[in-house]
C-alpha cells in the first residue's frame, strides 16, 4: 500500500512541476489544461481554491491549540503563574484570531471609492517617478491612482496596495493595512512566547507532545519573523510590496547611468549614445513608448539624489500614513 501511495504522490509531483514546461506533450498537456492551469494560474476557475490557504492556517491553528490544551496544559499547569493561565495565554491565543478575521473581512479601499469623499483621503501624490498621473486601468477603466494596483484575483485596483494575502484571501491595502500589521505581529508574539516558554518549563521526562508542540512553535516563530521584519523593512524604506519591484528598476537603470534628470525635475531615461550615436530619452513611465527631446539635464548618480515622497523619514511616521489618512 505504501508503495502504491508514494507512486501516486511522485507521479504528481512530477505532472505538477514539468506540466508547465512540457504542456505541449500528450500525458502533461491534459494535467496541465485540467489541473495545473486552473488551479495555479486561472484566477476566475474554481474559487474554492482561494479558502484553502485560509483553512490551513485554521487547521494548524486549532490543532496546536488542542495539542496544549490535551497534552501540554496538564503537565505544565504547576509551573504556570495564575496570571499566564488566566490571562496572558488566553489572549495570546484570541488575539491571532481577532485580527485574522479583521485583516480577511475589511476589505481595503479601491479606486471606486476614490471618487467618494472617504476615499479621495487616501489618494497619495503623484511622484512622477514611479506613479504618473493621467493613466487609466486597462481592467477596471477607472483612473490609475498613486501608490494603486489592480488585483486579478479580487478584480478591483487597491488604493496604497501593497499585496494580495493568500493567508487571508483578501488584498492589503488603505483601510485594512492595521488589521494585517496585527495579525502578523499577534502570531509571532504566539509563537514566540508559546516557544520560548515550554523550553523554559521543559523536564527531562516530559512528554513527545510537549516537544512535538514546542518544536512546531519555534519553526512558524522563525518564519513569521522574518516575514514580518522584511514587510517592516519596507514601512521603513517608503514603499509597498508591490512598489518595491518598481524601485528596483529605478535603481538598476541609476547604476547603468541611464536615470537623468531635466531642468524641471522630471525624470527620464537615457539610452544609446553608444559609438558616438545620440541619445533617446524616454518617461520613466513604462505606458508611455514616447521618445522627449531633453537639453538641459544631469545623470543622477545615487539614491540620495532620489525624493521618494512616500518615505516620511522614520518607520512609525510611514506606518502612520499606511494605517490612516
Amino acid at each position: 500500500m505504501k508503495v502504491i501511495v508514494w507512486t501516486v504522490v511522485l507521479a504528481q509531483l512530477i505532472l505538477l512541476l514539468f506540466s508547465p514546461l512540457l504542456k505541449t506533450r500528450p500525458v502533461f498537456r491534459w494535467y496541465y489544461n485540467k489541473v495545473f492551469h486552473p488551479v495555479f494560474e486561472d484566477v476566475d476557475r474554481l474559487r474554492w481554491k482561494l479558502a484553502v490557504v485560509p483553512a490551513l492556517y485554521l487547521g494548524v491553528y486549532g490543532y496546536c491549540t488542542v495539542l496544549f490544551y490535551q497534552d501540554v496544559e496538564p503537565l505544565v499547569r504547576g509551573r504556570l503563574t495564575l496570571i499566564e493561565r488566566w490571562v496572558v495565554i488566553p489572549a495570546v491565543l484570541v488575539t491571532p484570531l481577532i485580527t485574522g478575521i479583521l485583516t480577511m473581512a475589511v476589505k481595503p479601499m479601491t479606486s471606486r471609492d476614490a471618487l467618494t469623499t472617504k476615499g479621495s483621503q487616501w489618494l497619495p501624490a503623484y511622484d512622477n517617478l514611479i506613479f504618473h498621473e493621467g493613466l487609466e486601468c486597462r481592467t477596471c477603466k477607472l483612473p490609475k491612482y498613486a501608490r494603486s494596483k489592480h488585483c486579478a484575483i479580487c478584480n478591483q485596483c487597491t488604493l496604497v496596495a501593497d499585496h494580495h494575502c493568500i493567508w487571508a484571501n483578501n488584498c492589503i491595502g488603505a483601510g485594512n493595512y492595521q488589521y494585517f500589521y496585527g495579525f502578523l505581529v499577534a502570531n509571532v508574539c504566539l509563537t514566540s512566547y508559546g516557544c520560548v516558554r515550554l523550553v523554559w518549563l521543559r523536564h527531562s521526562g516530559d512528554s513527545r507532545s510537549l516537544v512535538v508542540l514546542c518544536s512546531l512553535l519555534g519553526c512558524f516563530a522563525l518564519i513569521l519573523a522574518v516575514f514580518t521584519y522584511f514587510q517592516l523593512a519596507l514601512v521603513q524604506a517608503g514603499m509597498t510590496t508591490g512598489e518595491e519591484s518598481k524601485w528596483l528598476v529605478v535603481h538598476d537603470m541609476l547604476r547603468e547611468g541611464k536615470l537623468v534628470i531635466d531642468g524641471s525635475d522630471r525624470y527620464f531615461y537615457r539610452v544609446g549614445g553608444e559609438n558616438g550615436s545620440q541619445y533617446e530619452f524616454y518617461s520613466t513611465n513604462v505606458y508611455d513608448g514616447s521618445t522627449y527631446s531633453v537639453r538641459d539635464y544631469r545623470v543622477v548618480r545615487s539614491p540620495g539624489e532620489i525624493t521618494n515622497i512616500y518615505d516620511r523619514g522614520g518607520i512609525w511616521s510611514n506606518l502612520k500614513i499606511l494605517v490612516k489618512p
